[in-house]
């Protein structure tokens, strides 16, 4: 067994079932990026039902990408899978796009996993984040291995080769003043990982 194998065992068997519930008002973060789905074949990673189902009603040919089978019946299309081997799933160019809403943050490499999803987009190809803020709460989530300010969201998706077409924040609870989440509609526009500032600000000392 190798190291990285050892480690994500280990990993793995501390993981619990936190019981997510859902609300009407998470259903206000997956209309926004219903807002932007104008059909095609695409892929939900983290595996949200309601905006699986409404996707499909919009006419998208839809997957649904989660590690555990969906629990709703009703969603028939379905990869159970880690987020890591995204790739080894679908082919190089084939998506019009991508949804991803509260799971980016639970990557253990989030630059490899935006790189997957370049690699999958067409050229034209749309990538839907939305991310929870960056707050001490939100950070020691026991499962959020890269909860980032939205600075570093925004360098990852340039360095991973794509370009912010609106970016933005909303609530997802809004009886809660921590329950603020950071959206972005993302593009392809390299299909080579960029290590450039793209501000051509010196390198700090």
């Amino acid at each position: 067994m190798s190291l990285y194998s050892e480690f994500i065992g280990e990993l793995q068997g501390q993981f619990k079932d936190f019981g997510y519930g859902w609300s009407k008002s998470k259903e206000n973060s997956c209309n926004w990026m219903l807002h932007w789905l104008q059909g095609g074949a695409g892929v939900d990673v983290g595996g949200t039902a309601y905006l699986v189902k409404q996707a499909a009603a919009k006419g998208c040919d839809i997957t649904y990408f989660d590690y555990f089978p969906p629990s709703d019946p009703a969603i028939e299309k379905f990869v159970a899978a880690d987020m890591s081997a995204f790739a080894e799933h679908f082919a190089a160019r084939s998506l019009d796009f991508i949804t991803t809403r509260h799971t980016l943050e639970h990557s253990l490499n989030p630059l490899f996993q935006l790189w997957q999803y370049n690699r999958c987009l067409k050229d034209d190809g749309l990538l839907v984040v939305v991310v929870p803020q960056h707050t001490k709460g939100w950070v020691w989530f026991y499962s959020h291995f890269n909860c980032l300010p939205q600075e570093n969201w925004l360098m990852l998706f340039h360095r991973a080769g794509f370009a912010v077409e609106e970016a933005n924040a909303g609530s997802w609870w809004s009886k809660n003043p921590d329950y603020i989440e950071y959206r972005f509609v993302l593009r392809v526009e390299s299909r080579t990982l960029r290590l450039d500032n793209p501000f051509g600000d010196s390198t700090p000392d």
